[in-house]
């Protein structure tokens, strides 16, 4: 992308379907809330009462409560429209797979360029809709990493149609930091234990069962150790069968949902990330952010973040083996481990913050509307 100077501000609708707070939803309030402390006038389309509406509201987000379609819903554009009333935008941004195509008609009513961003590395529908909606004409793509890249490319995207913008985090201000000790008492961690966490929905492609899996290799060599497993989602009970079969329920903790658990991170000794799929993986940014020894399987984006032997440790994909083996190597070799944590730390401040996918965002936008 080319210099953005003294081209004049965009104006920009939103458009993200989640109904529920994940890394994707986190995503676009960073990007609102950065965007909005920039000048750039937004409306952020959401449905009624999701938790990303009510967050980005109390930040002082214009909202647009709107109930989405299915992508067959013809008419949905303009009921949008009609609620947009007249604010007319220079670009459509969807932020979710499902408000994809609500963007692209919604586009071409208001005569405003469409981008799209993709956060998973999961592919392209092989149906004739699925694939008809990535390659229409007049939209433009934003992945998070190479990977996701990739798998745009796949899908039949035209290359010069494709920037990537490296999902960001915030720092944590010291004042919403909470203590080690502090951290590990709300946590239930002793003050002997070596706690390893992993923080992500239980879905399959996070890959809690094969670091379930690993526990017992873990442990043999780490008997102080215990691994701590923070979300939720629909795998929670096959995930809890597994630790009973392994006879691990009091070394392997299911946390549920933590409030503010990137908080309360130096709590913790290590992180682990088991993803078999992932577009990024932003809790990685934030355990960097932490300055926590990571190791993590070479999913997707994760190695456009996690150097290996320099920002953390990297292991094959769905192997239990590997994963514990690493774990084990990072806890017993803690100069190495530290001294990765900090170049993990200062990689994260200069690539990977919400200023820099901001700034990254915006040029997208420029470049559009030359």
């Amino acid at each position: 992308m080319t210099s953005s100077k003294h081209i004049p501000s965009p104006r920009v609708v939103h458009l993200d379907d989640g109904r529920s707070w994940r890394g994707g939803q986190h995503q676009v309030f960073l990007l609102a809330t950065e965007l909005a402390a920039r000048g750039i006038e937004q409306r952020l389309v959401t449905p009624p009462g999701s938790p990303l509406g009510i967050r980005a509201h109390a930040a002082g987000i214009k909202v647009v409560a709107f109930e989405f379609g299915g992508e067959m819903d013809i008419f949905g554009a303009r009921r949008l429209a009609l609620k947009l009333k007249n604010f007319f935008p220079d670009i459509v941004h969807a932020h979710t797979s499902h408000a994809h195509m609500m963007a692209l008609r919604l586009g071409r009513r208001l005569r405003a360029k469409v981008v799209s961003t993709r956060r998973v590395d999961f592919a392209i529908g092989k149906n004739y809709f699925s694939r008809r909606k990535y390659t229409l004409a007049g939209q433009h793509f934003i992945a998070i990493s190479e990977a996701v890249r990739r798998v745009l490319l796949e899908g039949g995207v035209s290359p010069e149609l494709i920037d990537i913008v490296h999902s960001g985090v915030p720092a944590i201000r010291p004042e919403d930091a909470v203590g080690r000790d502090d951290a590990r008492a709300s946590l239930g961690i002793a003050p002997d234990e070596i706690a390893i966490v992993n923080i992500g929905a239980l879905t399959d492609h996070k890959g809690q069962r094969w670091l379930i899996e690993a526990a017992p290799g873990v442990f043999e060599r780490l008997p102080n150790a215990r691994i701590h497993i923070i979300g939720e989602g629909e795998l929670r009970e096959p995930l809890a069968w597994q630790v009973k079969e392994l006879d691990l329920e009091e070394r392997v903790i299911l946390h549920g949902w933590v409030e503010d658990v990137r908080h309360k991170l130096a709590g913790f000794d290590l992180f682990v990330s088991s993803s078999h799929l992932e577009g990024l993986g932003t809790v990685i940014l934030d355990a960097m952010l932490a300055r926590l020894p990571v190791v993590a399987a070479a999913a997707g984006g994760v190695t456009d973040v996690v150097i290996e032997g320099q920002t953390g440790r990297l292991v094959p994909p769905k192997n239990a083996n590997a994963l514990a083996g690493a774990i084990v190597a990072a806890v017993l070799d803690p100069d190495s481990s530290r001294d990765m944590a900090e170049r993990a730390a200062l990689r994260a401040e200069r690539d990977f913050s919400a200023r820099a996918m901001a700034e990254g965002t915006l040029a997208v936008y420029h470049e559009l509307l030359k």
